[in-house]
Order: C-alpha cells, then structure tokens, then sequence
C-alpha cells in the first residue's frame, strides 16, 4: 500500500502542467479512496474469525438436526444417565448452540448455568502444549532437546535420550502410573518450598523408561506434569504464563489452572456413578484441590465459551481478531500427528488426539468433559459434563452435529474445506 501510495504522489509531483482545481480535487478524491481502500483490505486480511452467537442457517447449518442433537442430551439428563452439562457448537467463528441442561449440583438443587465452570481433567493438556510451543517460538525452548537441557536434575544416563516433544506425544518410555510420587514431600527445612511443582516432578528423575525413547506410545500424565515444571523453570511461574500468553489475550475470563482460583459459585461438582445407580460425591466446590499446586496434565477450570475460544484460535492458525496468538507453525505441530519423529505409530498430536482423518483433533477428561475440533467443517463441538465411571452419549451427539452441517453443493454432513 506504502508502495502504491508513494507512486501515486510521484506522479502529481512531476505532472507537466499545473493541475485545475478541478483536477486537483478529483486526483484528491481518488488518491483518499484509495488508500482507504488498501487499509480496509490490510485490516481484513489480519483479522481472523472472533466467535460470536448467530443462527445455525447463517452458517449452513440444518438447524432442526442441530436441535436433534441437543435434545439427545436432554433426554439424557432427563433419564437420570448424566446429572448435567453444557453442549456448545460453532460454525464459522459463531456460536449456534449454547445450551445447559440439568444441576451442576444435585444436592444442592442448584442449576447448570451455560457460564458453569467445569474441571477440564486432560483437556487441561492442550493448553500446556500450547505453552510450551510459546516458548520455542520465543527461542527459550527446542522440542527436541533433552529435558535435561531444562530440569537439571534429569541430567542423567536414565532421562539423557528423553525429549520435550516425547513427553508431548507420550512415547518418552516412561510408565510412571500416579500423577506424581506420593506421599508429597512436606515443608522442612530441607524443603521449604514443599509442596511445589518443580520438587515433586524432580522425584521423576530418578525413575528409568521402560522402553527407548520414540519407540512406543503409552499415554501419561507424569510426563505432562514435567512440561509444566519447564515451563516454570523457564518462566517463573506455569499458571502466569499461561494467563499472560493465552487466557489474557483470548479474553478467557473464566479459565485458570487450580481449583482454588476459580469462583466457586459456578463451579460444578463431580460426581461418580455407583454400582446400584447412585451418585456419590467425587469433588465438589469448596473441597481441598486434588494437588495442592498447579499442573500440566490437568487442572485446569474453564467454561465452554471460553475453551471454545482456544478452539476457534487454533481454527485460525494462531490467530484471534486482530492478534496472533501463536504461530501457524506451533499450530500445525499440535494438531498433526508426529509419527514422523519417532519410530510408534502414534495417532496424537502435542496436547491433542489426532487418530481421525479429515484434520479433526479431540481430547477428553477423566471428570466427563469432551470437545473436538473439525478444520474441514470450520466446526467446534463440546459436551462438558462433570461425572466420571460413565459415558455420556456424546459419539451420537457429535454425529448428529455433523450430520446437521451442510456441504458447498448442499449435501448433509458433508466434509468441505473451508
């Protein structure tokens, strides 16, 4: 535009004869008309999709099917299979179901809210890739550096072939089963500091792989919670930096990584099925966190809204509105399989499950929340319940939603580019 501009000027400066007013007023004209024309189209091609609530045919989306969808949860709740939930879709960067059905607690009697918060469980570790990738784009840190390039105390022969990007996939060859060594180390004066994230996830190091780096897949959470320490040790804090890079800048009010800083008034509990049908009480807002610190394979609190706005980031390769967010690169990286860096046939991404074709990334949570992202459809679904030993009827739901999206050539449930 700078360019154009420049060349334009150019030209009025060497015309051979003066202008008349009239001339003058007309180049002027033109010359205004269009560099505000160069700026609209500069601002249009840096402003990326912001989710936004509309009308499922303004997306072409059949919404009779869509309302199929939500009354399959409905019915769900209603029959006593889950206690409640919130389903949220958006199409095209807009939001044409947000629905809450049932409580969020039982025994109090109080209602599922579409702002209710939930404990995101595994779905907490996109978010911890995510940071990670933040800070190789940053230059602090490299996927394929050993983690003891980073935690010094897993500078030793057992952890010296193991790298960020195994820990991301879970092939490091780690099969450490618990979240972290337990007992917790307690405050002393030889650690006091206890209890602490980096302290405990140190405790790691002394544990040996099963198998050789890069050679299989074995889903673990230890290797998640090791991330975190990364990027605490790198940053300062693990939960700031992910407010500051990702929450802070998508406006994801709602979202944090501990229980104890998040509004307990719209928190749900989580309840468990027992074997004679009933609920029993797994954790409920007000109780002890799980661990007392933040960590990386889960934790994280957050409302449908706001983790569809991650979604809709990633949908846009890094963008929001006007704001990289991250790069197209980091992106691709998260949501592509990385069989091509180890020798596993794996069907995961870094913080994501890639196992299906079409580009779709999914994850779900121990506590009964799922959500999956389509880039073909431009689409973002997600069921956040809060109730774990049962599966909510949520591959019926996402077929439906599917089913509900319209093709180019006005086929149903057809995959299209966007």
């Amino acid at each position: 535009m700078i360019y154009r501009t420049r060349r334009l000027r150019h030209f009025i400066l060497h015309l051979s004869k003066p202008l008349s007013r009239e001339a003058v007023l007309r180049v002027s004209c033109f010359a205004f008309a269009w560099v505000t024309f160069n700026q609209i189209l500069a601002t249009t091609a840096s402003t990326a999709a912001e989710l936004s609530v509309d009308q499922p045919d303004k997306v072409d989306v059949d919404p009779t099917t869509l309302n199929q969808a939500a009354s399959l949860i409905r019915e769900s709740v209603t029959e006593g299979r889950v206690p409640g939930a919130v389903i949220l879709v958006a199409r095209k960067g807009k939001i044409i179901l947000h629905q809450a059905f049932g409580h969020r607690d039982l025994q109090r009697n109080q209602r599922m809210q579409n702002d209710s918060l939930f404990r995101m469980a595994s779905n907490s570790k996109a978010i911890t890739a995510a940071g990670i990738m933040l800070l190789v784009e940053d230059g602090k840190l490299k996927l394929d550096k050993p983690v003891g390039t980073y935690l010094k105390a897993f500078q030793n022969k057992k952890w010296d072939a193991i790298t960020l990007r195994h820990l991301l996939t879970h092939t490091s060859g780690i099969r450490i089963k618990p979240l972290f060594v337990t007992p917790l180390l307690q405050k002393s004066a030889i650690h006091p500091q206890a209890p602490d994230l980096r302290l405990e996830v140190n405790r790691f190091a002394a544990i040996a792989p099963q198998e050789s780096a890069g050679k299989t897949y074995s889903y673990n959470n230890a290797c998640y919670n090791t991330l975190a320490a990364v990027i605490e040790e790198v940053t300062g804090s693990y939960k700031q930096h992910l407010h500051d890079r990702i929450y802070q800048p998508l406006g994801m009010l709602d979202s944090c990584n501990h229980e104890s800083d998040a509004d307990h008034n719209r928190m749900s509990t989580v309840l468990r099925r027992q074997r004679d049908g009933t609920w029993s009480v797994g954790w409920k807002p007000g109780d002890a966190p799980d661990w007392p610190f933040p960590r990386g394979s889960g934790g994280m609190v957050s409302s449908a809204r706001d983790y569809a706005l991650f979604c809709q980031m990633l949908l846009n390769e890094g963008r929001y509105g006007n704001r990289q967010i991250m790069s197209k690169e980091s992106v691709m990286e998260m949501t592509n399989p990385q069989d091509n860096h180890c020798e596993a046939a794996i069907n995961y991404g870094l913080g994501w499950s890639v196992s299906e074709p079409g580009g779709v990334f999914s994850h779900s949570g121990s506590d009964g929340t799922f959500v999956w992202v389509d880039p073909n459809r431009d689409l973002i679904g997600m069921l956040l319940t809060q109730c774990n030993g049962i599966k909510p009827p949520r591959t019926e739901f996402r077929k439906l939603v599917e089913l509900a999206c319209i093709g180019p050539d006005g086929a149903r449930g057809e995959v299209h580019s966007k």
